[in-house]
């Protein structure tokens, strides 16, 4: 299994945030009143590119889980495989166990008859029994010895199934932290959207105490506990839970880039 790798938030992105933040602020989007109406509304605040920026962490999101499902086909497959060969290995068990009761079984009267003439003899009876009941031993032995060798294949088949539903779930595991590496990732810019377009609004002095949370959706695969059969994983409903996350400086440093203060900055919409 390879660790989840979190990519960097990258320069362009960075500097495409902040011009975003910049441009909208200017243009006074969102207005203050429609902030404090999703405020009392929601408790969250947005706007078009933070949504935007939602809908391109969902697809993120939506190709690993296709991913996730792409790659686990031929261990579901090789899964499905150890299932068969453990149930038809059960059954063989549980012939193996009535073998060792039937070669338990006293001997039966039938089985003391002489079978020869010299058997046939009285002073005989104590030699034929002798001979009855080392028949009877080896075939208990023989018994015991295919019960435990079937015994060890079936144990061996439940520790390979149980390590292919493991390598499954671990997976699906390190899917789920991709998935919310691009959650955070997707919060970054979000947080670096709000903090220039305050810096740039008419209102940003007032914007800024209420731009306290925004929120990010997930869909709800992303929370699913990796507990039921392999196969099932993040085949569920495909639902959305909303996150709120606090607004957080992308970086220390959250102060305007020389020459992009409202009065000295002009962009194209």
């Amino acid at each position: 299994m390879t660790k989840p790798a979190q990519q960097a938030y990258g320069k362009r992105e960075r500097r495409e945030d902040r011009r975003r933040g910049r441009r909208d602020g200017k243009q006074r989007t969102p207005a203050f009143n429609d902030v404090l109406a999703m405020v009392a509304r929601d408790g969250v605040i947005t706007a078009p590119y933070p949504q935007y920026l939602q809908g391109i962490a969902l697809d993120e999101m939506t190709e690993l889980l296709a991913t996730f499902v792409r790659q686990s086909k031929p261990r579901l497959e090789a899964l499905e495989v150890l299932r068969t060969r453990y149930t038809n290995t059960k059954k063989e068990l549980d012939r193996a166990t009535d073998g060792v009761d039937i070669a338990e079984e006293p001997l039966s009267a039938e089985e003391l008859l002489p079978r020869s003439r010299t058997e046939a003899r009285t002073d005989q009876t104590a030699v034929l029994r002798s001979r009855r009941s080392a028949a009877r031993a080896r075939r208990i032995t023989a018994a015991h010895a295919a019960e435990l060798e079937t015994h060890n294949r079936l144990a061996e088949l439940d520790n390979q199934i149980a390590a292919a539903q493991q390598a499954i779930r671990s997976e699906f595991v390190l899917t789920q932290t991709r998935a919310k590496q691009v959650s955070a990732r997707s919060a970054m810019r979000i947080s670096a959207y709000w903090e220039h377009l305050v810096h740039a609004h008419a209102e940003g002095a007032y914007l800024a105490p209420v731009i306290g949370y925004t929120s990010q959706v997930l869909p709800t695969w992303v929370f699913e506990p990796a507990t039921g059969p392999p196969e099932t994983l993040g085949q569920g409903d495909y639902e959305l839970r909303q996150v709120i996350e606090r607004v957080h400086p992308a970086d220390q440093d959250t102060r305007p880039e020389p020459g992009c203060g409202p009065e000295e900055h002009k962009e194209s919409a």
